[in-house]
């Protein structure tokens, strides 16, 4: 039965969390990933499996808040003699909102290449490797990715 562990790992998430509703979000995509793998693995301790993949998923939503910190920290920094501190603020945020939207809509090979290469820092044959894809075609992903980001520079706000 699938949902045999869905309690126990609520309970698990909410004290490493200290939040229920987000450890409900944790574990109803720790689910929806495990379901959505269907028969194509054969799964010997579905627990384990669903504890792995939301610790994974706390992991990566706590990369993207570390990475978020400093993008915004960076676009500070930029334009610390140009506005004061909550405009500043502000104008990180739209930009970094600007630089999300950009890419939300990439190629999904492209912007899995451009974040694992640029921001988790992973080398090309690493995100070849994952991806299944070869180095050159991640390669050409990031290239493409960085085009697609440069007209992001050059839009207005």
């Amino acid at each position: 039965m699938l949902i045999h562990h869905y309690a126990e790992l609520v309970s698990f998430f909410s004290r490493s969390l200290n939040d229920r509703e987000a450890a409900h979000d944790v574990v109803q995509e720790s689910y929806a990933r495990v379901m959505a793998m269907g028969q194509q693995a054969a799964v010997l301790d579905l627990r384990a499996l669903l504890y792995r993949i939301g610790k994974n998923l706390v992991i990566d939503d706590a990369r993207r808040r570390k990475l978020e910190a400093g993008v915004l920290e960076t676009f500070a920094l930029l334009h610390a003699d140009e506005l004061p501190c909550a405009e500043r603020h502000a104008s990180a945020r739209q930009q970094l909102e600007r630089l999300a939207a950009r890419l939300g809509v990439m190629p999904h090979k492209r912007r899995e290449a451009f974040i694992l290469v640029r921001i988790y820092g992973f080398r090309h044959d690493e995100a070849a490797a994952y991806l299944g894809a070869s180095v050159a075609a991640i390669e050409k992903h990031i290239v493409r990715a960085v085009l697609d980001l440069m007209h992001l520079a050059s839009e207005p706000a």
